[in-house]
């Protein structure tokens, strides 16, 4: 039979390397072959092991599980699965390893392996390069490996409990933790932006609040030219949507993939220059979880007034829809009232570029004037829900110290504490969006890009903002051109 060679060099060895291809000291398919050669070198070891115990490198099957930890019970050795496996149907002599560290750092993995030893009908191989006794068909030899695994559990815990320690420590105190450079920051230096991707992620925040889709905003970019650096081509749509969540971006510190925050509830910041603001990144999570609570997603409309439109029969929504001819699309478009539910009469149809040209004009009229006329910022408006989160706040603080006088029980704290932490969050949230969404129409950005500048998604939200619907009443002949006193605007109450 052959003998197995196994081999593993965890992620914690191969930390220096991949440092040093983030930092640029050493090229990526450097980096690649000194790992490579760290199980290259187990390798060449392991086969003047098998020399002594009269095996050739030709009877020697490889087993090996690179850049994985033998300690994390949530990593799945798929090779060292497959030893025992093997091991069990009796397929191979025994197993070699460069030490038993490699092999195993949990004591049930070893037992795993010490069960088919002590089962087997024929005596096994099970011995490493430290030249300690691993025989594992003797009680001497299973005590040794049992001692050294557990040995090895121990440094590994101790290793774990003083990362943990000293990462909270560095979350608390708002510093670097290290990892991958984040798109936004300059790659050589943390300290400072990268100005072509923060204004990227700038722009995108801004744009997402007031209510732009992310493809708009990726469709903008790639006009610019600006590309995901990591790739070359276009960000997808959920890599830029990670990107706008990132807490990162307004300089909070995320420790175990939260917000990081202090004694009062309010968020530890990072040691590194942010690129939004704290309101403009809550309002971002607030609009995303809203529109995750939608039960119906919102369909993409390619035309101005889809929605907005109803119908003069039925009162029932009209939505645009390409026009056909002879079998074939045209260039043109109509919004029909479209019979979908009971209430709907089906029966209403117009042609859709004159009917949105004839309320552009309207709705353009109604933005310039206000903005000649009245103050445009929404910081003019206060928020209304101030109070409620002030008593929300106290309310908390006070909690905190009856559980600092050790005044109630800790099952009450917990959970009132968890319900006034979430109301808080959800206040939060709220201000947040209310105070960096825009006014619709009312803003210097608007009359400055013009309705052409405007992405579809803000035009119907300006028609919104001034017309609560426009009415399409029935047309007096058939087949005569556009009549305009078929379009009702129906204004907003103000």
């Amino acid at each position: 039979m052959p003998i197995a060679g196994y081999l593993r060099i965890s992620d914690a060895d191969l930390a220096d390397i991949r440092r040093a291809v983030r930092l640029g000291e050493i090229s990526k398919e450097e980096g690649a072959e000194r790992e490579r050669k760290g199980v290259l070198k187990q390798r060449d070891d392991i086969i003047g092991l098998a020399a002594r115990h009269g095996y050739g490198p030709d009877q020697i099957v490889w087993f090996e599980d690179n850049n994985l930890s033998a300690f994390s019970r949530a990593v799945k050795r798929k090779d060292f699965d497959r030893l025992q496996r093997w091991l069990a149907k009796g397929d191979l002599d025994g197993a070699l390893f460069y030490d038993i560290d490699r092999y195993a750092r949990q004591p049930r993995d070893l037992e795993r392996t010490i069960d088919i030893y002590e089962t087997s009908k024929r005596p096994l191989i099970f011995d490493g390069l430290s030249g300690q006794n691993f025989d594992l068909t003797t009680p001497d030899g299973r005590f040794s490996a049992r001692l050294f695994v557990s040995i090895a559990n121990k440094a590994s815990e101790d290793t774990r409990r003083r990362i943990t320690r000293e990462n909270r420590r560095m979350a608390q105190a708002g510093e670097f933790h290290g990892g991958t450079p984040a798109f936004g920051w300059d790659p050589t230096d943390r300290k400072k932006l990268d100005p072509t991707a923060a204004d990227m992620i700038r722009r995108g925040t801004k744009w997402f609040i007031q209510g732009d889709r992310i493809p708009t905003a990726l469709a903008r970019f790639a006009e610019e030219g600006l590309l995901n650096p990591s790739t070359g081509r276009p960000f997808s749509r959920e890599h830029w949507r990670r990107i706008l969540m990132r807490a990162r971006n307004a300089g909070i510190r995320i420790y175990q993939g939260e917000p990081m925050k202090d004694e009062d509830g309010g968020y530890v910041m990072g040691d590194w220059p942010p690129i939004v603001t704290t309101e403009e990144w809550e309002a971002v999570m607030a609009k995303i979880a809203s529109r995750q609570k939608k039960t119906k997603p919102d369909t993409t409309t390619k035309y101005l007034l889809s929605g907005i439109a109803r119908c003069g029969r039925c009162g029932a929504r009209m939505h645009g829809n390409p026009t056909w001819q002879k079998g074939k699309k045209t260039d043109t478009y109509a919004y029909n009232c479209q019979k979908r539910a009971a209430d709907e009469c089906g029966a209403m149809q117009v042609t859709g570029p004159p009917v949105d040209r004839m309320v552009r004009q309207l709705v353009w009229s109604v933005v310039e004037r206000s903005l000649a006329g009245q103050a445009v910022k929404k910081e003019d408006v206060a928020w209304p829900h101030q109070a409620e989160l002030n008593e929300v706040e106290a309310e908390i603080k006070d909690l905190n110290a009856k559980w600092a006088r050790r005044e109630i029980r800790a099952s009450i704290y917990v959970s009132t504490l968890e319900a006034l932490e979430s109301d808080r969050d959800s206040l939060k949230a709220d201000r947040a969006l209310f105070n960096t969404s825009a006014t619709a129409p009312l803003q210097e950005d608007v009359l400055q890009k013009g309705w052409e500048g405007l992405s579809l998604e803000r035009q119907r939200q300006i028609v919104r903002s001034v017309l609560s619907a426009v009415m399409i009443h029935p047309a007096k002949s058939r087949g005569a051109n556009f009549d305009p006193t078929r379009v009702e605007p129906v204004f907003q109450q103000s």
